[in-house]
């Protein structure tokens, strides 16, 4: 063997510094009170089999680590991914049903605070309209019907959200929109706004139809509303 290849036949000074963190390890646990209930496995030179023409280390010591934390994030990301494919394996079709029935539970509770307006139950036509928003949220004939109810009760601060909501969210173009919110604002002495709130509604309903509607509003504004 030549002498530059002297350090095969050396033990490595990694592998003594490896076997004394291994005799303090288990100093330590000794002195923790685990004297007795672990046995030092027997050393192990891993380096054993290197030849001269052979570099390959056969073993490993490989240590076993709990895979506790890992089965409990796996466990819960197939629980995400479970919840995922369920919404994912809801076709259009069953959603469309879904809704349909909804708007049928939404209508019977508008019909409820229908007739409560008649009777100028107007708190508990507040109910029943909102009632039927928990079921369809994107109606604007439930919000105006709401709106109106509370313009009725004098709380035109209240009606402006459900009015606003509908003008800035849902139909920026709704008729009975821009007239009630018209009205609440005039009711709160607020003219400019009232009447920008009633050239917009000419300006998006130019049906005839339409155009005779506001102008029936406008009357009855004065006496009614």
């Amino acid at each position: 063997m030549d002498a530059d290849e002297s350090f095969l036949n050396q033990r490595s000074l990694i592998m003594d510094v490896m076997r004394q963190l291994d005799d303090l390890l288990n100093a330590n646990r000794m002195d923790t009170g685990t004297k007795g209930k672990e046995e030092k496995k027997p050393e192990v030179d891993i380096s054993e089999g290197v030849t001269d023409t052979s570099f390959v280390v056969f073993f490993r010591d490989i240590r076993k680590k709990s895979s506790r934390h890992f089965k409990k994030i796996q466990k819960s990301s197939n629980t995400n991914q479970i919840t995922c494919m369920r919404q994912i394996d809801t076709s259009p079709k069953d959603r469309a049903e879904a809704r349909r029935d909804r708007e049928v539970v939404a209508d019977s509770f508008r019909r409820l605070g229908n007739e409560e307006y008649r009777r100028t139950n107007f708190e508990k036509a507040i109910y029943y309209y909102s009632k039927a928003i928990q079921y369809v949220s994107d109606s604007p004939v439930l919000y105006c019907n709401r709106a109106l109810a509370k313009i009725k009760k004098r709380d035109f601060k209240q009606a402006l959200f459900d009015l606003d909501y509908v003008i800035f969210k849902l139909d920026p173009l709704h008729l009975k929109a821009w007239l009630y919110r018209a009205g609440a604002l005039a009711r709160l002495n607020n003219e400019a706004e009232s009447n920008i709130a009633i050239s917009n509604a000419r300006l998006f309903n130019r049906a005839p139809k339409d155009q005779k509607y506001i102008e029936y509003f406008l009357e009855k504004l004065k006496t009614e509303f």
